[in-house]
Order: C-alpha cells, then sequence, then structure tokens
C-alpha cells in the first residue's frame, strides 16, 4: 500500500441500534467498501473513512449528542412528524442549488 493509499480521514462513529440493525449497518459499510457508491469509488471512501465504530448510547460521545441535535429534525420532518423551531433552524442551513435544498442539502435514501 502506498502513502497515498493509507486512511487519512477519521472514524464514521454512529449509536447502536440494537444487534439487528447493527448488523446490518456493518453489512452496509462492508458494502461500501467493496462496491463504493454512485458518486465515489470504493478506493476513495477508504482513504476517507479509516472505520466504523458504533458505540452505546449510555456512553454520552458529545459528538452523538451534538449530531442527534442536528438529525433528530431532520428525521421528523422526513417522517412527516410535526416539527417544531429546530427545524426552521437546521433547514436555513442546508445547501441550496436554484433556491431549493431537496437533491443538494438533503437527499433521503432510498430514493422514493
Amino acid at each position: 500500500m502506498e502513502i497515498g493509499d493509507q486512511p487519512s480521514g477519521g472514524l464514521m462513529m454512529v449509536e447502536a441500534r440494537g444487534r439487528p440493525l447493527d448488523a446490518q449497518l456493518r453489512l452496509a459499510w462492508a458494502n461500501l467498501q467493496v462496491a463504493g457508491t454512485h458518486f465515489m469509488r470504493a478506493a476513495q471512501i477508504k482513504r476517507r473513512i479509516a472505520g466504523l465504530k458504533i458505540h452505546r448510547k449510555n456512553e454520552n460521545i458529545a459528538g452523538l449528542q451534538l449530531a442527534d441535535l442536528v438529525v433528530s429534525p431532520i428525521g421528523r420532518h422526513v417522517l412527516g412528524k410535526n416539527t417544531r423551531r429546530d427545524f426552521e433552524i437546521v433547514e436555513s442551513k442546508f445547501r441550496r442549488y436554484r433556491g431549493s435544498y431537496k437533491g443538494a442539502g438533503l437527499v433521503v435514501l432510498p430514493k422514493q
């Protein structure tokens, strides 16, 4: 492996969701490392993300708590639940293309 091929990015940290969902996440991560995505080759992903680490909620990882503050309002919006002021704040920060953030600053997968 050449120096340029070594992972230079950080770890992808996620919160545990139970054995079945954690197993699905590990499988999806392994698939990304082998097949890549429509937007990025597997080799690029391997260089940018050193690995996947799953933490339990009771570990109180500050970064995961901060991510919850951003992701929870988005999740409520995408699921069609009542949104609160926090979604308006997060929504105002989305990257936009021609005035819309859908497909630019917010991509929901799988596409329906």
